[in-house]
């Protein structure tokens, strides 16, 4: 699970991303927040394992 940041984090990333041009909309969060629980979904145990073997890397602990 993805660790959520508090209130002031977030409008924090608004500003900074609003002070760079960039418009943050409500739909926008929610087509993100979507995209990052279809990656949380595919990182299983048995995935990672097998980028850990793939990569030469010994496994995890």
């Amino acid at each position: 699970m993805t660790q959520q940041p508090g209130p002031d984090v977030r409008e924090d990333i608004a500003a900074m991303l609003a002070a760079a041009g960039i418009t943050v909309t409500e739909e926008g969060k929610a087509r993100a927040r979507a995209k990052l629980a279809a990656a949380d979904a595919k990182r299983t145990p048995e995935r990672l394992a097998a980028l850990r073997e793939r990569l030469g890397l010994p496994p995890a602990a």
